[in-house]
């Protein structure tokens, strides 16, 4: 009876700990899927990162009008977004664990982003724990670029351009290449 009860035990444990292993995900990776989310605009609208970005490149930051990182990483990322070579890409601003006014700091800087509110949800499920965190997103929706923490500003704007270019170079190719089968 002892040894069927210390095996009953034993089972039940083991269960625990596998429902707790299935129930945590895992942040997403580099190749990975980038995670669907819906988030509300200042105005209230909401806006679908799949349906928005619809097969466009993407770069998603999220950060707070407090991080000092952030107050130096959004202007570089903002004028990255109006040269000409970026201008289909869609740029997003998470706001998270904000005490301060997101919409009243990206305009009295001039910075020209889609700014959503409340994003700690979206910050967990992609892992995100600091600020700044930058995703390059590419057309397929898959994660090209994540900034590892400790990386310079200047050195995430240069792997944010090296990104959004190679995945650039790959839809110019694949064009290139369905043109010439048709």
């Amino acid at each position: 009876m002892k040894i069927f009860s210390l095996l009953h035990q034993s089972l039940f444990v083991l269960c625990i700990g596998f429902s707790t292993l299935v129930n945590c995900a895992m942040p997403p990776q580099l190749g990975d899927p980038a995670p669907n989310w819906i988030l509300k605009q200042g105005n209230g609208q909401r806006v679908s990162f799949y349906e928005n970005a619809d097969k466009e490149m993407a770069v998603i930051v999220f950060w707070a009008t407090w991080c000092p990182y952030c107050k130096e990483l959004l202007p570089m990322l903002n004028k990255m977004k109006s040269t000409s070579a970026f201008n289909n890409v869609k740029f997003y601003a998470l706001n998270v664990w904000e005490d301060g006014n997101p919409e009243d700091y990206l305009a009295k800087q001039n910075l020209d982003f889609t700014l959503l509110m409340r994003a700690e949800s979206v910050a967990k499920r992609y892992g995100v724990v600091g600020t700044p965190a930058v995703f390059v997103v590419n057309s397929d929706q898959k994660i090209t670029y994540i900034r590892q923490k400790g990386t310079s500003n200047k050195d995430v704007v240069i792997a944010v351009r090296k990104a959004l270019n190679q995945s650039l170079n790959t839809i110019t190719k694949n064009a290139a290449q369905q043109k010439a089968i048709n």
